[in-house]
């Protein structure tokens, strides 16, 4: 059986408490030929005694790197690529939680389906979110499995929709890819968002990857992050928008479309910095461009009482 080292690399700035929830939820995994690489965008004395803590604790080798300048998240999961021996990478957000079998389903996943580090690859997990701690149960990403939706690239599968939802989800802390993907293909330094989908488009055009997936959850997308810090949560359409154009090429229309819908459109109608006139002038200029199709689709009309609603 294939049981490669696995380089689990985490960026992070100065936040400690939620760094430990990860990196214990690292150090419980079932699967034990793992490599651990922190990255700080920057440097945190806080981050560097919490390190010396559970090395000592666990008995573990938690490696530590401090860019002392600020470099991004981008560059400092680069930084730990570059840094790590492991064969196969897995990245992990410093907010998010791993289950406990989370890198053994997924090794056992890529054995199944016979591939090595020497394959191009892209593994990831479902997840499971809440919106509010206090839900008796939390909801489950993506709505629709990868081999289900049968679309024909990683773009179509992100930002499609069917009915009344999204169809896929794939976050950076589900990810374990080849070693040389991530050295190939890094992140792009400098995105102020959107560095996941960034480098999810990337590889999917500059790899023949082969993509699998591990339906159950496997980790938490943790929401008592404060939303000013977590980059996906701040409101930068404009920025959006000019991203979406630049992967104007990887997306079908549906696909752009659905994106224009749910991060532009909505952008713009919940940016508290423009008056409602403002907003209704920005979204018709957006909104004609759309086709008829997408105009008479279900989705559009839910995204249409969204923005009204927030206006």
């Amino acid at each position: 059986m294939y049981s490669p080292l696995i380089s689990v690399v985490i960026p992070t700035f100065d936040r400690p408490f939620f760094l430990k929830r990860a990196l214990k939820s690292v150090l419980k995994q079932d699967y034990y030929n793992i490599e651990i690489i922190v990255v700080v965008d920057g440097f945190s004395e806080k981050t560097q005694l919490l390190i010396e803590e559970l090395n000592q604790t666990y008995n573990s080798e938690i490696k530590l790197y401090q860019t002392e300048e600020k470099v991004g998240g981008s560059e400092a999961r680069n930084i730990g690529v570059r840094k790590s021996k492991g064969e196969l990478i897995a990245l992990l957000d410093d907010d998010d939680e791993w289950f406990k079998d989370k890198v053994s389903a997924q090794v056992n996943l890529i054995n199944e389906n016979r591939l090595t580090s020497s394959d191009e690859f892209l593994c990831f997990t479902s997840l499971e979110r809440y919106k509010d701690k206090s839900q008796s149960k939390y909801d489950k990403l993506p709505n629709v499995n990868y081999k289900d939706s049968k679309t024909s690239s990683i773009a179509s599968y992100l930002f499609e929709t069917r009915g009344l939802r999204n169809i896929g989800f794939i976050q950076t802390s589900t990810v374990i890819v080849p070693k040389t993907i991530l050295m190939q293909t890094p992140f792009t330094k400098g995105l102020i968002k959107h560095q996941d989908w960034d480098w999810l488009l990337n590889i999917d055009k500059n790899h023949l990857l082969s993509i699998i997936q591990v339906e159950d959850p496997k980790i938490i997308y943790h929401s008592d992050v404060s939303k000013d810090s977590r980059i996906g949560y701040i409101n930068r359409w404009r920025f959006t928008e000019e991203w979406g154009n630049q992967h104007r090429s990887s997306f079908t229309s549906l696909a752009y479309e659905s994106f224009m819908l749910n991060y532009v459109l909505l952008g713009i109608a919940t940016d508290k910095s423009l008056s409602k006139i403002d907003k209704k002038i920005e979204i018709k200029k957006r909104y004609k461009k759309l086709s008829l199709k997408t105009k008479f689709r279900p989705y559009t009309w839910k995204m249409l009482i969204y923005m009204l609603l927030e206006k």
